[in-house]
C-alpha cells in the first residue's frame, strides 16, 4: 500500500511521539527503581529490622527484586537509544517538506530499521496524541485499561 505525502507526514510525528512517550515511560521506571534502591540502603530499613525482623526481611526481598529488575530492564540504555530515535525523526520531519512521497517512504523505512525496542501498548497512545494534535478526533483509538495506564506513566 503506497501512502501519499500527507499520510507519510503524519507517520513521522507519530514515530517521534512514540519514541518520546517511550523515553518518558523508561525515565519514570528508572526514577522509581533508583528511589527504591536508595530506600533499601537507607538506615530506615535498619531501624525497622530491629523492631520488626520479619517485615524487614520481606521488604528487603522486595527491594532486591526491584534492584534485579533495574539491572534486567536497563532503562538508562533504552532512554539513550530512544533519544537518538527522537532526534532522527525530528531530522526527517524537517526534511520531509522538501521531499516527495517515495523519498519520505524510503527514509522512514531506513529509520525504522534502527529503532530501539518498542513498547507495544504505547503505540495507540502515541497515535491518539498525533490525532489530537491534527484535530482528527474521529480517528482516535479506544484504549484498553493497560494502554490507559501506560499513557499515564508515559
Amino acid at each position: 500500500m503506497e501512502l501519499d505525502k500527507d499520510q507519510l507526514q503524519i507517520e513521522l510525528p507519530y514515530a517521534q511521539r512514540f519514541c518520546q512517550r517511550s523515553v518518558r515511560f523508561y525515565r519514570r521506571i528508572q526514577t522509581t527503581f533508583t528511589f527504591i534502591s536508595l530506600l533499601a540502603g537507607s538506615s530506615a530499613i535498619a531501624a525497622i529490622a530491629a523492631q520488626m525482623p520479619v517485615a524487614a526481611t520481606w521488604m528487603l526481598a522486595a527491594f532486591s527484586v526491584f534492584g534485579i529488575l533495574n539491572f534486567a530492564i536497563r532503562p538508562a540504555e533504552k532512554i539513550a537509544a530512544l533519544h537518538a530515535d527522537v532526534r532522527k525523526y525530528a531530522a526527517l520531519i524537517t526534511k520531509s517538506d522538501l521531499l516527495d512521497a517515495p523519498a519520505i517512504q524510503h527514509l522512514l523505512h531506513e529509520a525504522r530499521q534502527t529503532d530501539a525496542e518498542e513498547i507495544e501498548p504505547l503505540r495507540a497512545v502515541a497515535y491518539n496524541d498525533v490525532m489530537l494534535e491534527i484535530d482528527e478526533l474521529d480517528s482516535l483509538i479506544e484504549l484498553s485499561p493497560v494502554q490507559k495506564l501506560m499513557g499515564v506513566l508515559a
